[in-house]
C-alpha cells in the first residue's frame, strides 16, 4: 500500500465534502429567498406543532405512557448490548480474521468491520 494513495484519497473526499458545504449553503440561501417557500414551511411548521400537541396528548394517556416507558427501557437496553456486540465482533475479527460467525440458531451471519477517519482536531471544537 503506497501511503501517498490513501493522503490523496483523504485529500479528494476532504474537497469534495466541502465543496458540499458550498453548495448546500448556496441551496439555503435561495430557499430563504423564495417568499412562496418561506410562506408554506411557515404553515408547514405550524402543521407540525399542531401534530406534536397531539401525538403528545396520546402519548400520555396512561396506558401509552407505560408503552412509551417499555419502549426506553429496550432501546437502552438494545443500545447497551449492541455496544458490547460491536467490541466482541472486533475481538472475533482480529483473533480469527473473518466476518462470519454462527449465530444461535447455528445459521452463519456476516459482519461488517467499518473504520472511519477522525476529523481534524480544528474540525471537533
Amino acid at each position: 500500500m503506497d501511503l501517498s494513495v490513501v493522503r490523496e484519497r483523504i485529500k479528494i473526499v476532504e474537497d469534495l465534502e466541502e465543496e458540499n458545504r458550498k453548495s448546500k449553503e448556496m441551496i439555503k440561501s435561495v430557499l430563504e429567498n423564495d417568499l412562496e417557500y418561506q410562506k408554506v414551511a411557515q404553515q408547514s411548521k405550524e402543521l407540525n406543532k399542531r401534530k406534536k400537541r397531539l401525538k403528545d396528548e396520546l402519548l400520555s394517556e396512561e396506558g401509552n405512557q407505560k408503552l412509551v416507558e417499555d419502549i426506553k427501557a429496550n432501546l437502552d437496553e438494545i443500545n447497551t448490548l449492541r455496544e458490547i456486540l460491536s467490541v466482541e465482533l472486533m475481538e472475533y475479527y482480529a483473533k480469527n480474521q473473518t466476518d462470519e460467525i454462527k449465530d444461535a440458531n447455528g445459521e452463519q451471519r456476516k459482519f461488517k468491520v467499518i473504520i472511519r477517519l477522525a476529523p481534524r482536531v480544528s474540525e471537533q471544537n
